[in-house]
Protein backbone atom coordinates (compact mmCIF):
# COMPACT_ATOMS: atom_id res chain seq x y z
CA UNK A 1 0.00 0.00 0.00
CA UNK A 2 1.99 3.47 -1.05
CA UNK A 3 1.97 5.74 1.67
CA UNK A 4 0.38 9.01 0.72
CA UNK A 5 1.23 12.66 0.99
CA UNK A 6 -0.65 15.58 2.90
CA UNK A 7 -3.80 16.36 0.04
CA UNK A 8 -4.05 19.76 -0.43
CA UNK A 9 -5.42 22.02 -3.66
CA UNK A 10 -5.94 25.78 -4.09
CA UNK A 11 -9.83 26.77 -4.17
CA UNK A 12 -12.26 29.52 -4.17
CA UNK A 13 -13.78 30.10 -1.20
CA UNK A 14 -15.43 32.77 1.38
CA UNK A 15 -14.25 34.22 4.48
CA UNK A 16 -16.98 35.22 7.63
CA UNK A 17 -16.51 38.77 8.24
CA UNK A 18 -18.29 40.72 11.35
CA UNK A 19 -18.81 44.15 11.22
CA UNK A 20 -18.87 46.64 13.71
CA UNK A 21 -22.41 46.89 13.63
CA UNK A 22 -22.51 42.98 14.05
CA UNK A 23 -23.80 42.01 11.01
CA UNK A 24 -21.88 39.07 9.33
CA UNK A 25 -20.73 39.46 5.70
CA UNK A 26 -19.00 36.74 3.90
CA UNK A 27 -15.99 37.86 1.44
CA UNK A 28 -14.95 35.70 -2.13
CA UNK A 29 -11.15 35.06 -1.00
CA UNK A 30 -8.60 32.01 -2.31
CA UNK A 31 -8.47 29.06 0.11
CA UNK A 32 -5.92 26.98 0.55
CA UNK A 33 -7.22 23.20 1.57
CA UNK A 34 -5.07 21.29 3.88
CA UNK A 35 -6.83 17.79 4.18
CA UNK A 36 -10.51 19.24 5.83
CA UNK A 37 -9.00 22.44 7.21
CA UNK A 38 -8.72 25.61 5.26
CA UNK A 39 -6.97 28.78 5.05
CA UNK A 40 -7.35 32.14 3.42
CA UNK A 41 -4.70 33.39 1.51
CA UNK A 42 -4.22 36.43 3.85
CA UNK A 43 -3.99 34.02 6.88
CA UNK A 44 -1.53 32.02 5.64
CA UNK A 45 1.28 35.16 4.38
CA UNK A 46 0.80 36.89 7.36
CA UNK A 47 1.50 33.33 9.16
CA UNK A 48 4.49 33.20 7.08
CA UNK A 49 6.20 36.41 7.57
CA UNK A 50 5.60 35.95 11.09
CA UNK A 51 7.39 32.79 11.13
CA UNK A 52 10.22 34.75 9.15
CA UNK A 53 10.57 37.13 11.64
CA UNK A 54 10.59 34.28 14.41
CA UNK A 55 13.52 32.45 12.66
CA UNK A 56 15.49 35.92 11.79
CA UNK A 57 15.16 37.05 15.60
CA UNK A 58 16.73 33.19 16.76
CA UNK A 59 19.34 33.94 14.16
CA UNK A 60 19.84 37.33 14.84
CA UNK A 61 19.85 36.77 18.57
CA UNK A 62 22.46 34.02 18.61
CA UNK A 63 24.58 36.13 16.50
CA UNK A 64 24.41 39.14 18.58
CA UNK A 65 24.88 37.39 22.38
CA UNK A 66 27.88 35.70 20.48
CA UNK A 67 29.04 39.02 20.38
CA UNK A 68 28.20 40.91 23.08
CA UNK A 69 27.54 38.51 25.33
CA UNK A 70 24.30 36.68 27.44
CA UNK A 71 24.07 40.02 29.46
CA UNK A 72 22.56 41.64 25.98
CA UNK A 73 19.22 39.97 26.03
CA UNK A 74 16.65 41.68 27.35
CA UNK A 75 14.28 38.61 28.56
CA UNK A 76 15.02 37.76 31.93
CA UNK A 77 13.20 33.96 31.41
CA UNK A 78 15.14 33.19 28.17
CA UNK A 79 18.44 34.76 29.72
CA UNK A 80 18.14 32.16 33.03
CA UNK A 81 17.56 29.24 30.18
CA UNK A 82 21.00 30.03 28.39
CA UNK A 83 22.53 30.13 31.31
CA UNK A 84 20.98 26.90 32.00
CA UNK A 85 20.87 25.31 29.21
CA UNK A 86 23.18 26.93 26.53
CA UNK A 87 22.60 30.07 24.21
CA UNK A 88 22.01 27.60 20.78
CA UNK A 89 20.08 25.38 22.93
CA UNK A 90 17.54 28.03 24.78
CA UNK A 91 17.02 29.95 21.71
CA UNK A 92 16.32 26.60 19.67
CA UNK A 93 13.26 25.77 22.23
CA UNK A 94 11.89 29.00 22.36
CA UNK A 95 11.54 29.31 18.87
CA UNK A 96 10.42 25.63 17.96
CA UNK A 97 7.62 26.82 20.64
CA UNK A 98 7.00 30.19 19.06
CA UNK A 99 6.53 28.29 15.58
CA UNK A 100 4.35 25.84 16.58
CA UNK A 101 2.17 28.81 18.30
CA UNK A 102 2.34 30.92 14.76
CA UNK A 103 1.14 27.43 12.94
CA UNK A 104 -1.85 27.20 15.16
CA UNK A 105 -2.29 31.19 14.93
CA UNK A 106 -2.44 30.86 11.28
CA UNK A 107 -4.85 27.83 11.31
CA UNK A 108 -7.12 29.75 13.54
CA UNK A 109 -6.76 33.20 11.52
CA UNK A 110 -9.22 31.62 8.93
CA UNK A 111 -12.30 31.71 11.24
CA UNK A 112 -11.67 34.69 13.44
CA UNK A 113 -10.42 37.85 11.60
CA UNK A 114 -9.18 39.80 14.67
CA UNK A 115 -6.47 37.13 14.83
CA UNK A 116 -4.85 38.10 11.78
CA UNK A 117 -4.80 41.50 13.13
CA UNK A 118 -3.18 39.91 16.56
CA UNK A 119 -0.49 38.58 14.04
CA UNK A 120 0.08 41.98 12.19
CA UNK A 121 0.44 43.41 15.50
CA UNK A 122 2.88 40.90 16.46
CA UNK A 123 5.05 40.83 13.35
CA UNK A 124 5.72 44.87 13.82
CA UNK A 125 6.67 43.98 17.69
CA UNK A 126 9.29 41.88 16.28
CA UNK A 127 10.67 43.92 13.30
CA UNK A 128 10.43 47.09 15.80
CA UNK A 129 11.85 45.39 19.18
CA UNK A 130 14.06 42.51 18.14
CA UNK A 131 14.45 42.00 13.97
CA UNK A 132 16.06 45.98 13.86
CA UNK A 133 17.76 46.39 17.08
CA UNK A 134 19.77 43.41 16.77
CA UNK A 135 20.72 43.96 13.07
CA UNK A 136 22.02 47.56 14.07
CA UNK A 137 24.00 46.12 17.09
CA UNK A 138 25.29 43.45 14.64
CA UNK A 139 26.07 45.82 12.17
CA UNK A 140 27.79 48.17 14.75
CA UNK A 141 29.93 45.48 16.17
CA UNK A 142 31.08 44.39 12.72
CA UNK A 143 31.90 48.20 12.00
CA UNK A 144 34.09 48.41 15.56
CA UNK A 145 35.67 45.33 14.21
CA UNK A 146 36.74 45.92 10.51
CA UNK A 147 37.15 49.96 10.34
CA UNK A 148 38.77 50.60 14.54
CA UNK A 149 38.03 53.89 15.63
CA UNK A 150 40.65 56.53 15.97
Amino acid sequence: MAKRGLPFEIVQGETVHVSFSGKRVRKPTVLLRVGRRALSKRALSLGLFLAVCQILDGILTYIGLGMAGIEMEGNRLLGSMMYFYGVAPAIFMVKCAALILVGALTFYAHNRPWVRTLIAVAIAIYLVFAVIPWTYIISEGHARAILPRF
